[in-house]
């Protein structure tokens, strides 16, 4: 990438496609060295998997649901060392689930929900929700990145950090040729599917504390009460995962079907009527196989680097270390 050199990466501008884990993380460490960095993201906000949602009824109060990422581990140093300043600014906490999950790793979650700490990384940060990008062009020595709703964006260098479906889609849309041993490795990576409702219960839940479980059922593979987890104080907030093969097999289903099957077979822990719900579909909820390397680098016809929690390891710490990598690797060419 001749176009990047040290002397001048400072003055380069960057813009990062994707607000998740990835995107944040890498956008903060070139903002902090004082470098121009804009992230786009198509959702109505930020934290891709790092998800939160409310659900409102007169008499029956807000739930709060955190229903994408519902902890993450650390095995990383460098990791660990942002996750702890995390815990000293009160935006993240230890999450003990270990009485019911049999392993010595230490669980966490944000304090207030998941998406706070997405917030947090994106305060000083330019941000654009609502923003889907369709393509875009090198223009001489610059990308023209144009949305769906005709705005532009100018940048040097482009960080996408999608799940790579959607990548490889934006670049195929863009006319941006991949090597084919390279096209053909990001193609193999599939991911698996996960169906989440968000119950909004009349009673408090049966689920013990801490308040989530993993379930190995035929249908479920998680469920959590979001009041005793701590985020919903306000409601009986309750959020299901089906596990993959359900979620698969009814991905078209109707959202009551949906609904009904899963509060059928969470119902020793509901232990209560369901007053509202939603269903949300997570298409791309973990990577099955990864890249094997920390992130993708396109040099024609401009800079182009490509990372995310598909590379080398298919969770929020391989989001978070990936992206780490790619904003290491844009400081240092």
């Amino acid at each position: 990438m001749s176009s990047l050199t040290t002397s001048t990466a400072s003055t380069l501008s960057y813009l990062v496609i994707g607000g998740g884990m990835s995107g944040l993380i890498a956008a903060t460490v070139l903002r902090d060295r004082h470098i121009q960095v804009t992230v786009v993201d198509k959702g109505r906000a930020i934290g891709g998997r790092m998800a939160t949602r409310r659900i409102k009824n007169a008499q029956y109060g807000e739930g709060v649901f955190d229903y994408g990422a519902q902890y993450f581990t650390v095995q990383n140093s460098r990791f660990q060392g942002l996750v702890n300043s995390w815990i000293q600014k009160g935006i993240v906490k230890q999450w003990s689930l270990n009485h019911h999950i049999l392993s010595k790793e230490v669980y966490y979650r944000g304090v207030s929900s998941n998406r706070a700490i997405a917030h947090h990384l994106a305060e000083n940060l330019d941000v654009h929700t609502n923003t889907r990008v369709v393509s875009f062009t090198w223009l001489d020595d610059h990308w023209q990145v144009q949305t769906e709703t005709n705005d532009t964006f100018s940048a040097d260098v482009l960080l996408l950090t999608p799940p790579l479906p959607q990548t490889l889609e934006l670049l195929e849309r863009s006319q941006i040729q991949l090597p084919p041993e390279t096209k053909q490795r990001l193609e193999q990576i599939v991911y698996s599917r996960c169906i989440a409702v968000l119950a909004l219960l009349a009673q408090p839940s049966q689920i013990p504390n801490p308040g989530g479980i993993q379930l190995d059922g035929n249908l479920l593979s998680w469920i959590a009460c979001n009041r005793k987890k701590g985020i919903s104080p306000q409601g009986n907030a309750v959020t299901l995962h089906a596990n993959p093969k359900f979620s698969e097999t009814h991905w078209e289903a109707d959202n009551t079907f949906i609904a009904n099957q899963l509060f059928a077979a969470a119902s020793p822990w509901l232990g209560s009527s369901v007053i509202d719900y939603q269903v949300h579909r997570w298409r791309y909820s973990q990577p099955q196989t990864v890249y094997g390397e920390a992130y993708l680098v396109l040099t024609e016809p401009g800079p182009i680097v490509v990372c995310g929690d598909a590379f080398i390891q298919p969770n929020v710490e391989g989001a978070v270390l990936s992206g780490l990598a790619a904003a290491d690797y844009l400081l240092n060419v």
